[in-house]
């Protein structure tokens, strides 16, 4: 079968107009012009035309085999899917084929096969529209454009693993986060697409998937669920539940410090996650308020479990010191054989001192100060912040963050009924 080529530039190398080092030389030039953007206004087009290895002229000529080529695309598509639809007879179908092919080969001229339908009788021109413009052949085009694109660079209107890409949400340490449509089920989801530079290290990609399994094990109205994992096209992505909403630690940083009773919402909330977490034996690792989101029905989860790691008590885990600084531990920074969950309380008690004040439990200049602080200083107490917060709220926090983990609160459930009998005064 003949190669349909639908990227501009391998059209201009196949008839000569350029060489393979001048259009990697555009290619290169494109990728330092838009990697900043997720929308570029750049395109190879404009890149070969300024470099004036492209003429106008022999554009024209190569936009002209490009659309003659996503024609056929079109066609090969549409055959699949009027075969699966049953909406043509195939014996009918086939005589429009060869219709087409003879007017191809004779006049050089090609008759889009929804033409030969609607003139033969076999469809309305309206159900002809209909098939040509559904997503089963709109998938297989877009897909063939994009696999053609050297590049790869920008995933929104791409198919990967049956999930058109909607638009891009944000971009982590990993990889970046998109909202696709889940084809089959018409389900708005997340995708998670891992970066090209930790495919490669095993290391990294592990951690990617181990990510994704522990999150489908947990089941929790608190906490971002996953739908689907897979690897496609080189591409190696997980789809989970869209969560419409705000960043909590976006939404701090608006609001400088939150009201008393929105503060206490949102730590239970995220509480009841973490509690679900802890009894499949799991720590979090990464707590903080920047990991949950808020829902407009105020709805709090928790996500990222990129450090999530199961509990093995009496052996430090691997990589302990793993987290944001502010938020760790005395025993992971200095006892790792001690962490267990008690480390996600410790967490979480700096997230809550963190909405009320505005501030963090313990400070420092940089990383390794901080770290240092955490071991030697002792809090100021929340009240000292802020006189109104309810005694009984400073209780709990001051439990949540004893250096002490015999001292600590011992379970998430313990929290909760103390937050609980807060909420119900």
């Amino acid at each position: 079968m003949e190669k349909l080529q639908t990227y501009i530039g391998a059209l201009a190398v196949e008839k000569n107009f350029l060489t393979q080092s001048q259009l990697d030389e555009c290619i290169h030039l494109l990728d330092q012009q838009d990697a900043e953007a997720e929308s570029s206004q750049h395109t190879i087009e404009k890149i070969l035309l300024q470099k004036c290895y492209l003429s106008e002229d022999k554009l024209k000529i190569l936009q002209g085999k490009r659309n003659l080529h996503l024609r056929k695309l079109e066609t090969q598509a549409l055959v699949d899917y009027i075969k699966k639809m049953k909406a043509v007879p195939p014996e009918k179908l086939v005589k429009c084929l060869e219709i087409q092919e003879k007017a191809q080969q004779e006049q050089k001229k090609y008759i889009p096969l929804t033409n030969l339908l609607v003139a033969h009788g076999l469809i309305e021109a309206e159900k002809a529209e209909e098939l040509l413009q559904s997503k089963a052949v709109r998938r297989v085009v877009q897909q063939a454009i994009w696999n053609d694109d050297p590049r790869r660079s920008g995933f929104v209107g791409r198919v990967l693993g049956g999930y058109e890409i909607v638009s891009k949400i944000a971009a982590g340490g990993m990889g970046v986060v998109y909202r696709a449509m889940q084809i089959e089920l018409e389900r708005i989801v997340a995708l998670k697409i891992l970066f090209e530079k930790f495919a490669v290290q095993k290391k990294h990609l592990n951690q990617f998937f181990r990510e994704a399994k522990l999150s489908a094990t947990f089941n929790h109205p608190n906490l971002v669920h996953i739908f689907d994992m897979g690897h496609e096209q080189g591409f190696h992505y997980y789809a989970m539940e869209l969560v419409e909403g705000k960043n909590v630690g976006d939404y701090l940083h608006e609001k400088t410090k939150l009201a008393q009773q929105e503060a206490l919402d949102i730590i239970t909330q995220a509480g009841r996650g973490l509690e679900h977490i802890h009894s499949f034996d799991v720590m979090h690792r990464d707590i903080k308020p920047s990991n949950f989101i808020m829902r407009a029905d105020g709805i709090v989860k928790i996500m990222d479990l990129g450090l999530a790691q199961e509990i093995t008590r009496g052996m430090p885990p691997k990589s302990a010191q793993v987290g944001t600084p502010y938020y760790m531990s005395p025993e992971l920074i200095h006892n790792p054989s001690e962490v267990d969950q008690r480390a996600d309380i410790y967490a979480l008690g700096v997230a809550f001192y963190r909405l009320l004040t505005a501030e963090y439990p313990i400070t420092g200049s940089d990383a390794k100060e901080i770290l240092k602080n955490i071991a030697e200083q002792t809090p100021a107490p929340v009240t000292q912040h802020d006189s109104s917060i309810s005694p009984e709220i400073e209780k709990v926090i001051n439990k949540m963050l004893a250096k002490d983990p015999k001292v600590r609160y011992q379970n998430m459930s313990d929290v909760l009924n103390d937050l609980d009998r807060i909420l119900l005064e």
